[in-house]
């Protein structure tokens, strides 16, 4: 069984703690043709989640945020980013969004010392939570409306705040193959390089025990089935024999290969993802995607990593209620619940039979 070293961590024993809050609503519509393949009838719209994730560097205290979610008021928009989702036919529709949970929760805006951006579309309307230290990822587009027309950020998202573009070359570390940057200068938190959604994309792989980890994996995929199955996965962990029958089932052959002489789906021979990433779509480098992506699989397989994307909708049911602290996930069993859940016909990100009706 692979452990962490074998990703070329660093051993420490200092931590963060992480809490996650979802920005997600039953009526976000998201096109499932701008980012996957195959789209099967039925399943033309993707159920996405909206991950923000508060991180607290135990040694310190020191409070910083991983994603934001999507802002609250889209008519505030810079004009070309609200074009582009007009034209994706995109539609988020924030209740409340990360200012307004974090205050919910008793988390003082001013508490939080740094905003880590996974990509330059996150920017709440609350400028309380901005006066903090800016952390964006290396190449990040930094044009800004109205200076120019065509930039999907505003003028206020950079305004008056101290901005850190995160230098890759400067570091010598990888892990997992990506690029790293020791956050907080002692092994808790690292900001990896992860090229293809957009210029200057980030991940975050967070040390929750000195020998667990949470892999923040921002927009590498926006489906669990962008990265499985693997051999690997197969082999380190195998899907549950009652699910792996099901899905003979549930999955359509006339989809998804291989097959059982019988006709029906064969999981336990299928090797590589179910979806694919789409050539033409909301995907600012679709190779370097497929690239960051197997290169994740390698921490998807490994029993010392929990992956949360920013839009796993398979973990609706693992994680139900929001803010929720990941540190225990490993004792919870939330990898051998969750790694395999985006198959069954019962979780919200089931996906692999036409007609089926998504229902968070």
């Amino acid at each position: 069984m692979p452990s962490y070293t074998d990703l070329g961590i660093p051993a420490s024993n200092a931590t963060v703690d992480v809490s996650v809050f979802d920005m997600s609503s039953d009526a976000d519509r998201i096109p499932a043709g701008a980012f996957i393949q195959p789209v099967l009838p039925g399943t033309e719209n993707l159920l996405l989640t909206m991950y923000g994730f508060f991180i607290e560097h135990t040694p310190t205290r020191r409070r910083v945020m991983f994603d934001l979610g999507p802002r609250k008021d889209p008519q505030n928009f810079a004009p070309a980013l609200t074009k582009m989702l007009e034209q994706e036919k995109i539609q988020l529709f924030v209740a409340k969004d990360i200012t307004e949970q974090l205050i919910e929760n008793d988390i003082p805006l001013e508490s939080i010392g740094a905003v880590i951006w996974r990509q330059a579309f996150q920017h709440p309307s609350s400028r309380r939570l901005t006066l903090g230290e800016l952390v964006i990822g290396q190449g990040t587009d930094r044009r800004v409306y109205p200076a120019d027309q065509n930039a999907v950020l505003r003028e206020s998202d950079f305004s008056g705040r101290k901005v850190t573009e995160v230098d890759f070359n400067s570091s010598k570390a990888t892990i997992g193959g990506f690029r790293a940057v020791d956050f907080f200068r002692d092994g808790s938190l690292y900001l990896l390089d992860v090229p293809g959604h957009v210029p200057g994309h980030m991940a975050a792989l967070a040390r929750v025990t000195p020998t667990t980890f949470l892999l923040l994996g921002g927009d590498t995929a926006h489906h669990p089935g962008e990265m499985r199955p693997t051999e690997a996965l197969h082999r380190y962990q195998p899907c549950p024999g009652e699910l792996l029958q099901a899905t003979r089932r549930t999955i359509a052959p006339e989809y998804f290969k291989p097959t059982h002489d019988d006709g029906t789906f064969a999981l336990e021979h299928r090797k590589e993802p179910l979806l694919q990433v789409v050539d033409k779509g909301w995907y600012h480098d679709p190779e370097s995607t497929r690239a960051s992506i197997r290169k994740m699989e390698e921490f998807d397989a490994n029993d010392d990593v929990f992956i949360m994307l920013a839009h796993d909708a398979s973990l609706f049911p693992l994680v139900p209620t929001h803010p929720a602290k990941l540190n225990t996930w490993k004792e919870k069993g939330w990898k051998r619940r969750g790694v395999w859940a985006f198959v069954d016909e019962a979780n919200p990100a089931f996906r692999f039979n036409a007609l089926q009706v998504i229902k968070k």
